[in-house]
């Protein structure tokens, strides 16, 4: 009977110091990375955007550029736009995670995962790093030549997972596997410009900095800019297109994101810009019924627009979307007769 009792106190004791390790560990994962109240010191950027309509230029040189290679630029990620919307998910925040950092100079993830060598003052709060411009991606044709002009796509990726194995993998997706199934025709070769944003919303005038700053590194026809995204990137679509709708000779946007505010009141500022839209009617991330609206809204303002139904789609299918050549075709078919 003693000896019953021992044990049952032993067995209580290892039930208690079991609780105690799981409060510890549910502490510790609450406190990491924690940037929901964390708004002092300075953001790790302090180059001021030009306010306004004005046009800030990048701060980096680029690298070399080579026929059919990618480059990883870091033109913006010391320009601070003050104007930016102090928004982010949740209370972690994904870019502080090992392997997740965006500012890498290097244009790998996954195992290629190249840490970036951050030099920050003693004030830096990296949970402001938001308010900073994007480093973004580029893809240069197999054949580029400073003689030729090339049309410049750019791809807006949808939200990441906060937790730093699904970013990862999330960003590898987006940037190696994505992007390398985009339809190329070999007669009319575009250069691909992936940006990475740490915002909910996409930043218009952050992507229209972008856009100069490919324009005056590279040779890009000026008539024949397009903007496409899926998820958080297809309502970034909306979005950027909006504030600069003279810039893009079409837009493709893809399962848009409904939250955090509605985007169908966008579709007076886009009406004039050819869309190819789709969404999938079982999409339980996305709304449906909000991309069928903004449909109906830009086909009654006589919009040129084609809006995809994907029948027994959830929220994905988009690798088969870009991949595909009649939908690319017309996607690329589309120049502006005035680009100011």
């Amino acid at each position: 009977m003693k000896i019953q009792f021992i044990f049952i106190l032993f067995y209580i004791y290892l039930i208690i110091l079991s609780c105690e390790n799981k409060v510890s560990i549910k502490q510790e994962k609450i406190t990491i990375n924690s940037c929901s109240d964390n708004t002092s010191g300075c953001p790790p950027c302090d180059i001021l955007a030009i306010q306004g309509e004005g046009i800030t230029s990048g701060q980096k040189k680029w690298p070399d550029i080579f026929q059919g290679s990618v480059l990883k630029i870091n033109s913006f990620t010391s320009v601070l736009y003050e104007e930016s919307i102090p928004s982010v998910w949740g209370a972690e925040d994904w870019w502080l995670d090992d392997g997740n950092d965006p500012w890498s100079d290097y244009p790998y993830w996954g195992d290629d995962y190249v840490f970036p060598n951050h030099q920050f003052d003693d004030c830096v709060n990296d949970c402001l790093r938001w308010m900073c411009g994007y480093s973004y991606v580029v893809k240069i044709p197999e054949n580029y030549s400073e003689d030729i002009s090339y049309p410049l796509m750019i791809f807006l990726h949808g939200g990441v997972d906060q937790s730093m194995e699904k970013g990862i993998s999330e960003f590898y997706w987006y940037h190696d596997d994505l992007l390398n199934q985009f339809y190329m025709s070999k007669n009319d070769p575009y250069v691909i410009a992936a940006p990475i944003k740490l915002e909910v919303d996409w930043d218009a005038k952050k992507i229209r900095d972008i856009i100069e700053d490919i324009k005056s590194n590279l040779s890009i026809e000026n008539d024949r800019i397009y903007l496409t995204g899926l998820s958080m990137g297809g309502r970034g679509t909306f979005i950027v297109a909006a504030e600069f709708p003279d810039y893009f000779a079409s837009i493709m946007p893809l399962s848009p994101h409904h939250e955090p505010y509605s985007y169908v009141p966008l579709a007076k500022n886009v009406m004039e810009i050819p869309i190819w839209m789709s969404h999938g009617d079982i999409d339980e991330i996305s709304s449906y019924s909000q991309a069928s609206q903004m449909a109906d809204s830009l086909e009654n303002l006589g919009a040129t627009i084609i809006f995809r139904t994907e029948e027994n789609i959830g929220h994905w299918g988009w690798d088969e979307i870009y991949s595909d050549s009649d939908v690319m075709n017309w996607f690329l078919s589309w120049v502006k007769t005035s680009n100011d």
